[in-house]
C-alpha cells in the first residue's frame, strides 16, 4: 500500500518536472523567436565599403548605396585611428564632432551611440566604420515591446500549445507504461520468490506420498501423514502470504479498517495457533500470554486480517526455527502512553548482521528471501500499512522478539 502510494507520488512529481521543463523551453523559444523578429539588421559594412570610394581628397559612396542607406533609415561614418571623422553619410547632427577620443569609441562596442544604436566594424588597420538607425525603434531603456514582437507571440502560441499537448500526452503514456511495466517485473520476481519457497515442501510431501505405499508399518505411514499435514499447511502460510502481499503491494485490494478488542482478538490468533498443531508439537511449546490488566477491555483500529497474518507469521517463524521446542510468550503492555506487542522465544535467537538487515526499511521491499522466508516481510508490511513502528531484537536470555508499537485509535471499553 505504501510502495504503491510513493509510487504515484514519483509518478505525479516527474509529470510536474516533465511540465514545468516544457514551460522553460517554451519560455526560450518564445525569447529567441521575439528577440529575432526584434533585430535590427544593419547594411554589411563589406557593401558599404565596396562603395565608398577615395577621389584625391575625400571619400565619396555611391548614389545607389547612399539611397539605400536612406531607405533604412541609417546613417554610417568612417574614423580614422586618430578619431577624425574622414567621412560620412546621412549622420545626425548631434553626432558631428570634430574627433572621437576612446571612451567615444568605447560606447560604440555596447552597441549604443547617444542613444542611437550602432554596430561598429573595424575595415582596415586605420578605419573604422560605425553603422547606425535613425529611426530608433529600438531605444536603450525602452520598457515596451515593438508591435511586432506581440504578433509574433500571438502567432507561435498555437503552436506551442499544440506540440506542448502532443509531446505532454506522449511522454506521460511512455512513463506510464514504463511505470506498468516495473510493477509487472516485481510482480513476477515476488512470484518466483514464493515459488521458490513452496518447492521445498511440496518435494517433501511428494517425498513421502510416494513412500506410504511401501511401508507395513502403521506407525511410520501415520508419521509420514503428519509430514505431509504440517508441509501442507506450510503451502498454505505461503499462498495466504503471497495473496496479502499482493493486494498489498498492487492495490487490488482495500483493506478497511475497524476498531476491534485488540486483546480478544489475540487470544482468538494464539488459541487457533496452537489448535493448528498436532498433539505432539503442541507438548514441545510452552506457550506464555501476558496482557495488561488496563489493556484487557481496550479496543483499536485495525484491518483484522492483516493483523491476524502478522502474529500468525510470527508464531511460525517461532515453530520453523525451533522444531525441538521452546517457550513462546505473548506481552501486550503499555510504555510511556504507547501499546506495545511482544512476540517472541526462547530459542537460539538471530546473528547481528541479519537482525540489522531485517531491521532496515527497505527489507520489506527487499528481493532477496533470506532463511526466514516471506513470514517477516509481510509483518514490516503490515506494520507499515497500519503506521505502526516494528523492531527485531534478541531477548535477554536469548531468542527472537519482534516488538510492535502500536498507536492510533486506542480507546477504553465501558
Amino acid at each position: 500500500m505504501r510502495k504503491s502510494l510513493e509510487r504515484r507520488l514519483q509518478f505525479i512529481l516527474w509529470v510536474l518536472v516533465f511540465a514545468i521543463a516544457i514551460l522553460f523551453v517554451d519560455f526560450i523559444i518564445c525569447m529567441a523567436v521575439m528577440y529575432k523578429s526584434s533585430y535590427t539588421n544593419y547594411t554589411d559594412a563589406s557593401e558599404i565599403m565596396d562603395n565608398l570610394s577615395y577621389n584625391t581628397s575625400e571619400y565619396v559612396l555611391s548614389d545607389e548605396e547612399s539611397t539605400q542607406l536612406q531607405k533604412n533609415n541609417e546613417f554610417a561614418f568612417l574614423l580614422d585611428n586618430n578619431g577624425n571623422i574622414v567621412w560620412y553619410e546621412n549622420m545626425p547632427e548631434s553626432l558631428k564632432k570634430s574627433k572621437y577620443t576612446l571612451q567615444d569609441v568605447a560606447k560604440f562596442t555596447r552597441y549604443y551611440l547617444d542613444d542611437y544604436p550602432v554596430r561598429t566594424y573595424i575595415v582596415s588597420e586605420d578605419r573604422l566604420l560605425i553603422v547606425g538607425k535613425l529611426n530608433v525603434d529600438i531605444w536603450k531603456y525602452t520598457l515596451e515591446y515593438d508591435a511586432n514582437n506581440v504578433l509574433t507571440f500571438l502567432e507561435i502560441t498555437p503552436v506551442l500549445f499544440i506540440f506542448n499537448i502532443i509531446l505532454f500526452i506522449f511522454v506521460s503514456i511512455r512513463m506510464y507504461k514504463a511505470r506498468q511495466r516495473r510493477i509487472e517485473e516485481e510482480r513476477v520476481e515476488w512470484i518466483a520468490g514464493v515459488s521458490h519457497d513452496i518447492r521445498t515442501p511440496l518435494a517433501v510431501i511428494l517425498g513421502n506420498t510416494q513412500m506410504i505405499p511401501k511401508e507395513s508399518d502403521m506407525d511410520e505411514i501415520k508419521r509420514k501423514a503428519e509430514i505431509i499435514e504440517s508441509q501442507g499447511l506450510r503451502i498454505r502460510a505461503l499462498v495466504e502470504n503471497l495473496n496479502i502481499t499482493s493486494k498489498l503491494d498492487f492495490g487490488t485490494k482495500r483493506f478497511e479498517k475497524s476498531k476491534i478488542c485488540l486483546s480478544t482478538l489475540i487470544r482468538k490468533i494464539v488459541s487457533n495457533a496452537i489448535n493448528s498443531l498436532d498433539i505432539d508439537a503442541q507438548s514441545k511449546y510452552d506457550f506464555e500470554l501476558n496482557i495488561e490488566d488496563e489493556l484487557q477491555k481496550y479496543e483499536i483500529s485495525l484491518n483484522e486480517e492483516l493483523f491476524e497474518r502478522a502474529v500468525i507469521n510470527l508464531l511460525n517463524n517461532a515453530f520453523r526455527h525451533n522444531p525441538d521446542g521452546c517457550q513462546v510468550y505473548i506481552n501486550l503492555y503499555k510504555e510511556n502512553k504507547k501499546v506495545v506487542l511482544e512476540i517472541g522465544d526462547s530459542g537460539s535467537g538471530v546473528p547481528a548482521e541479519i537482525l540489522q538487515r531485517l531491521n532496515q526499511s527497505s527489507y520489506a521491499e527487499s528481493k532477496s528471501v533470506g532463511k526466514h522466508g516471506h513470514g517477516l516481510k509481510i509483518v514490516k508490511k503490515v506494520v507499515e500499512f497500519h503506521r505502526w513502528k516494528v523492531r527485531f531484537i534478541n531477548g535477554e536470555n536469548a531468542g527472537f522478539v519482534c516488538r510492535m508499537e502500536i498507536k492510533g485509535g486506542v480507546k477504553k471499553l465501558y
